[in-house]
C-alpha cells in the first residue's frame, strides 16, 4: 500500500472512529433530555453534572472533530454534512424517547443546544431538527457540486483523461467570476498545448492540473482545470 492510500485509510478510519460517538452524543441530548436534573443556586445559577445536560457542546465539539477529519474527502459538502448528521442524530433521540414511553409527541422540554432557547414540545423540537437536517443536506449537495467542479474529479476518475501540470496565462471576464484563460500544459510526449478555457477566477491564485484527452490534448472542449486539494500558492 502506497503511503498516501494508508494516510487516506487512516483519516478514513478516524472518521469512521468519530462519527459513531457524534452520533451517540446527539441521540443522547434528545434522549435523555427530560431526564437532566438541574440543581439552581441563587449566586451561580442553574447546573446539571449528567452526560445529558452537557451533550449539545460536547456534541458540537465532537461534530467540528469529525468535520476536520472528513473534510479530506468530503471537501465543501463537509459543514453541511456534518450539520445533517448531527441534527438527525438528534432526531432520532426523541422518536427512541417517544416509543419507550418516556415523552409524547406533546411534553414540553426545555432542551438547550449551545444556550438555551425556552420550552417547546416535542413536535416542535422534530421540526426544527428535520429543518436543520434539510438544509445541511442542501448545503452539502451544493457544497459537494461546487468541489467536484474545481477539482474535476469525475473527469479525473475516467480512463480517457490524464492529468498534466499546467500554468494558467491571460484572463479575459465572460460572467461572474468565469472568464476565458489560457491552459498551458505538455502532454506526455512532452509536446506543448495551449488552449482556451473557461475558469473560475479563484484558479489564477493556485497551482492546477490541466485535464485532457490524450488523443485530443489541444482541444479546448476535451481539456479542463482542476484545482488540487492542496490550496497552495502558485510560485511568483
Amino acid at each position: 500500500m502506497s503511503r498516501k492510500a494508508c494516510g487516506a485509510a487512516v483519516r478514513g478510519l478516524a472518521c469512521a472512529l468519530l462519527a459513531w460517538p457524534v452520533w451517540l452524543v446527539w441521540h443522547l441530548s434528545t434522549y435523555d433530555a427530560t431526564s437532566v436534573a438541574r440543581s439552581c443556586y441563587d449566586d451561580t445559577g442553574c447546573g446539571s453534572d449528567q452526560l445529558a445536560a452537557l451533550a449539545p457542546e460536547l456534541g458540537t465539539a465532537l461534530a467540528v472533530l469529525l468535520g476536520l477529519a472528513g473534510a479530506r474527502f468530503l471537501h465543501r459538502a463537509t459543514p453541511g454534512a456534518v450539520t445533517a448528521f448531527s441534527a438527525l442524530a438528534a432526531a432520532v433521540g426523541w422518536y427512541d424517547a417517544v416509543a419507550e414511553g418516556r415523552v409524547s409527541y406533546g411534553t414540553l422540554t426545555d432542551y438547550t443546544l449551545l444556550a438555551p432557547v425556552g420550552r417547546h414540545t416535542v413536535t416542535a423540537w422534530l421540526v426544527f431538527l428535520w429543518s436543520v437536517v434539510a438544509a445541511g443536506a442542501l448545503a452539502a449537495v451544493w457544497g459537494g457540486a461546487v468541489s467536484l467542479r474545481r477539482t474535476a474529479a469525475l473527469r479525473r476518475a475516467r480512463a480517457s483523461f490524464t492529468t498534466a501540470a499546467a500554468r494558467l496565462e491571460g484572463w479575459r471576464p465572460v460572467r461572474g467570476r468565469r472568464g476565458e484563460v489560457t491552459v498551458v500544459f505538455h502532454d506526455r510526449r512532452g509536446a506543448r498545448h495551449a488552449p482556451h478555457v473557461v475558469e473560475d477566477r479563484a484558479a489564477l491564485a493556485r497551482l492546477v492540473l490541466a485535464v485532457y484527452d490524450p488523443e485530443r490534448p489541444a482541444d479546448p472542449g476535451r481539456t479542463r482545470v482542476a484545482i488540487p486539494r492542496q490550496r497552495r500558492r502558485r510560485p511568483s
